[in-house]
């Protein structure tokens, strides 16, 4: 079943997602809120900046989720104070932050487009919807090879480190969430099949070290 679920929104505190989850409920939208606290926090301090839940749905939903949010986000924004910092930003800033939407909270990006239309430099939403459906093209395309982490796994392989075997198995699954929804792999198919060997080598290194170390206490 969470096959079919993907991360829609990542909050800091747990809180902050509750007023979604609302409307969630309301609409009978299965949700999933998984708690990512990192597990560092006794080293940090419990640090709240260590801590994240990623609020997901399923794919499927992305789209009417995120016309729900706006509705309810836009019955709020006649009321955001004058000092808020988007007040401070320039046109060319704000309009920024519409064209990349998907860097922002949807708080911001409504925001943004209504004090440009206060301005007078009102977006057209067509162009919009086009800009993002390119940036989500843009998005596809795979991430930079990551050589140095794959002469880095292979290094560990040989010395019998198990992070060659953690760093194999990230290369090979790594996957990153578009803003609609759809899931695809952040790395090359090359890449994936250097992650894959990277995974072996590092098993048969571990094992060798293994026979090697039974070997010199008999």
């Amino acid at each position: 079943m969470e096959d079919n679920f993907a991360t829609y929104r990542k909050f800091i505190f747990k809180d902050d997602s509750l007023d979604l989850i609302e409307i969630l409920k309301e609409h009978k939208i299965d949700f999933i809120l998984s708690d990512n606290s990192s597990r560092l926090d006794s080293t940090f301090g419990n640090d709240d900046n260590t801590k994240q839940f990623a609020l997901k749905i399923e794919r499927a939903n992305f789209k009417k989720v995120e016309e729900l949010e706006e509705d309810l986000i836009s019955k709020s924004l006649d009321n955001v104070n004058k000092d808020y910092y988007l007040f401070e930003f320039s046109d060319e800033e704000l309009i920024e932050i519409v064209l990349k939407s998907e860097e922002w909270n949807k708080f911001d990006y409504l925001l943004a487009q209504k004090i440009l239309k206060e301005r007078g430099k009102e977006v057209n939403l067509d162009l919009i919807k086009a800009i993002n459906k390119r940036r989500i093209d843009d998005l596809k395309t795979e991430e930079a090879s990551p050589k140095w982490l794959i002469y880095i796994g292979y290094l560990f392989s040989v010395l019998g480190g198990f992070i060659g075997i953690f760093i194999g198995l990230y290369l090979m699954n790594y996957k990153k969430t578009l803003p609609n929804g759809e899931t695809i792999y952040g790395f090359g198919t090359e890449d994936r099949k250097s992650g894959k060997n990277v995974f072996i080598c590092s098993i048969m290194g571990i094992i060798f070290w293994l026979i090697v170390r039974i070997l010199l206490n008999r």
